[in-house]
């Protein structure tokens, strides 16, 4: 696969060709990946509010009733409950594991079976979260194990 990215001045919007020997589920996939709109969710440092896309989200967990969202270096502060975090981020690639978090499979690396039924679930940035017996077979389901 070859990727040219030509920079114009002039255009007003993203435009994006994909030019193939025939369609397969793979350019379906890739134009379903180029298509899908970013979500954004507004976290803040110090009362300083920052837009932070979903794909550089690792998870969001509630402690003490706040509310908080991990990414690779930075912890934010989000306003939104995890309910609504959940309902904003439905159809994307986040899934709740436990009462308190809500995972982003996209930054799963690897999950381990634990002796009482939960999973293990290790992230790219190798943080470890569980993944609470209740919410196993929806993580099953979607990683197709």
């Amino acid at each position: 696969m070859r990727i040219i990215i030509i920079e114009d001045p002039l255009m007003e919007d993203i435009e994006v060709k994909i030019l193939c020997k025939q369609k397969t589920s793979y350019v379906d996939r890739l134009a379903s990946a180029i298509s899908k709109e970013q979500i954004t969710i507004n976290g803040k440092i110090e009362n300083e509010y920052t837009r932070i896309f979903s794909d550089d989200i690792y998870y969001f967990e509630a402690v003490d009733n706040k509310t908080y969202i991990y990414c690779e270096k930075e912890v934010y502060q989000s306003d939104m409950k995890l309910y609504e975090l959940e309902i904003k981020l439905l159809g994307t690639k986040f899934t709740r594991i436990n009462k308190s978090c809500i995972m982003n499979i996209a930054k799963l690396e690897k999950v381990k079976g634990q002796i009482n039924g939960r999973l293990l679930a290790t992230l790219s940035n190798r943080e470890k979260l569980i993944i609470n017996r209740s919410y196993v077979q929806e993580i099953k389901r979607i990683l197709e194990i």
